[in-house]
């Protein structure tokens, strides 16, 4: 008989987020959270057209590997996903922001006490968050239901006795947003660092006899 298969293992897979809980983002798996804290801005040639600018780069023996390339990209890819689930976007999403702010108003007053203008107001969320993520609406209504949204655009704590503007909880929304996309722009950075170009001592010390010689003449000039 022969030998059995051996499966490939590949690299440990990256977590999504649970979108109810995004103060609490997972963490990134050692492979990725090393090589994120190793990335690095320097301007060098770049590998794509031989042109000196600033680059992501990673020590060369940190770049990654196909398959943690493609563990990435599938990440990425899965939290932009997340980010499309818009009202906007389907019709399933608009109908859940729908009932979320519907709960929302149900729940708490307006500032003015002035309900008459109900059906007016949830046109006027439905206008600020069409383009915001149905999780990110949610966890914005909770954090103001826990009284956790810091403080406003003039620096003031919002007051949690009254149900937030349309504005108001879209900027709210926005944070919690970010805190996806965020993660989006790290990663796809990480995908297209390029090895740090790193000289030996040899060299280090040919370039400063070198550049020895030049500083005196140019002082004289």
């Amino acid at each position: 008989m022969g030998l059995p298969a051996i499966r490939a293992i590949g690299p440990e897979r990256i977590p999504l987020p649970d979108v109810r809980r995004l103060d609490r983002m997972p963490s990134l798996p050692a492979w990725v959270a090393w090589r994120v804290g190793s990335m690095k801005e320097e301007e060098q040639r770049s590998e794509a057209d031989g042109k000196f600018r600033m680059l992501p780069t990673l020590p060369a023996s940190l770049i990654l590997n196909t398959a943690e390339r493609a563990e990435i990209e599938r990440h990425a890819t899965a939290l932009d996903e997340l980010c499309i689930q818009t009202p906007a976007e389907a019709d399933k999403w608009e109908g859940a922001t729908l009932i979320i702010i519907t709960k929302m108003m149900l729940a708490l007053p307006s500032s003015q006490q002035n309900e008459a203008g109900a059906e007016a107001t949830g046109e006027a969320f439905q206008a600020a968050l069409d383009d915001i993520p149905t999780w990110a609406v949610a966890a914005a209504v909770r954090r103001w239901y826990r009284g956790e949204c810091g403080e406003n655009e003039r620096g003031q704590p919002y007051d949690y006795h009254w149900r937030p503007a349309p504005a108001e909880l879209r900027s709210i929304a926005l944070v919690e947003k970010w805190r996806v996309k965020q993660r989006v722009e790290t990663l796809r950075k990480l995908l297209t660092a390029e090895p740090l170009i790193e000289f030996d001592t040899a060299h280090c010390e040919q370039m400063s006899a070198r550049l020895a010689t030049v500083i005196p003449r140019a002082a004289r000039m």
